[in-house]
């Protein structure tokens, strides 16, 4: 039976977006869970790079035709790594021929993929969140322009390009019908029915050395920067869980730039979890535990604060884990 993962479904719309979910779903098991894929390799994400950016497909586009990226720092880090995906039932050969070497990619499925490059850098904006508040002005102006902005600031989906994945020789494939072979070198070089995208071009020898293959984004909510955005965010939270046997009283206190010590509480009882949610802009968040002995609460005890935390969480979700079996030593601690 051939195994039918990463595969889009033959009863859904499968293009170029349909594939780019599918090269996201790898990359994200290798670079981290905030990467997109750069099927296409287009060359529009750049580091500093505004536009935006469709939550399933992970496909970007420029808030406006020939924009340029903000003025903004890039580092980058050099990390050269080969990477080789495929669809569980597509297979991959090599020979040689009078002309030379030969590959070639088989693909008993319609909409399978095959994806091999080697990863040159990662190029990055130094600190975004940071370059985001100095040109938020530009940034709300240019949403508005895209319809993603209110008199409260942008909406999610609208942002920063905050980081692109460089590669050399990037060869990605598809094959829009079943029992299709892509051939490459050697004396043939076809693709019948197969959708492929390859850096560096045949016919563009002198094209850019490397490609971005994959990348990240920084959106917003109003003023606040939403890094590695990867979809819709509606509130953050602090999740408890207690692997103990205490009952634990736990107060979260956060700052808004309307408010502040705004406090929300949650008793947490053993094997019991619970949540606290605050809105995207809380800031300075402050956790306090007390532990129930007997016939009152115990002392307080304090988490470090979290000054910014859309930054630290991912993705807005922090978490405390309470530790401690009656009548013993109890703690509670970030998790995450």
């Amino acid at each position: 039976m051939i195994d039918r993962s990463l595969r889009v479904r033959d009863d859904l719309v499968a293009d170029s977006a349909s594939y780019n979910m599918l090269l996201t779903t790898m990359l994200r098991a290798e670079l981290g869970r905030s990467v997109w894929g750069n099927w296409t390799l287009g060359r529009a994400v750049e580091p500093g790079m505004v536009g935006v950016l469709e939550p399933v497909s992970g496909i970007f586009e420029l808030h406006k035709t020939g924009a340029i990226p903000l003025d903004v720092v890039v580092r980058e880090d050099v990390s050269p790594v080969t990477w080789a995906y495929r669809s569980a039932s597509v297979t991959h050969h090599e020979d040689w021929d009078s002309v030379g070497l030969r590959e070639s990619w088989t693909f008993p499925e319609s909409h399978t993929i095959a994806s091999r490059g080697t990863q040159h850098s990662r190029r990055a904006v130094e600190d975004p969140v940071g370059a985001a508040r100095r040109h938020f002005d530009v940034l709300h102006r240019w949403a508005d322009d895209r319809g993603y902005a209110t008199d409260q600031g942008i909406l999610q989906g609208f942002g920063i390009v905050t980081a692109t994945y460089q590669a050399r020789n990037v060869l990605n494939l598809a094959a829009r019908e079943a029992d299709q072979t892509y051939v490459l070198g050697g004396s043939t070089d076809q693709a019948s029915n197969v959708e492929a995208f390859q850096h560096p071009r045949p016919l563009d020898p002198d094209g850019a050395d490397t490609v971005p293959y994959a990348f990240e984004f920084m959106s917003f909510s109003g003023r606040t920067a939403l890094p590695g955005w990867i979809g819709q965010i509606p509130t953050m939270s602090v999740s408890f869980t207690n692997s103990g046997s205490y009952v634990v009283q736990c107060t979260v206190a956060y700052d808004t730039a309307e408010t502040r010590d705004v406090k929300k509480r949650v008793q947490v009882s053993a094997g019991i979890p619970g949540w606290v949610y605050l809105p995207l802009g809380a800031t300075n968040v402050r956790v306090t535990c007390r532990f129930w002995h007997v016939d009152d609460w115990g002392p307080r005890r304090e988490l470090p604060p979290v000054a910014d935390p859309m930054q630290a969480w991912w993705q807005g979700q922090g978490a405390v884990d309470i530790q401690g079996w009656w009548p013993g030593d109890y703690d509670a601690v970030w998790s995450a």
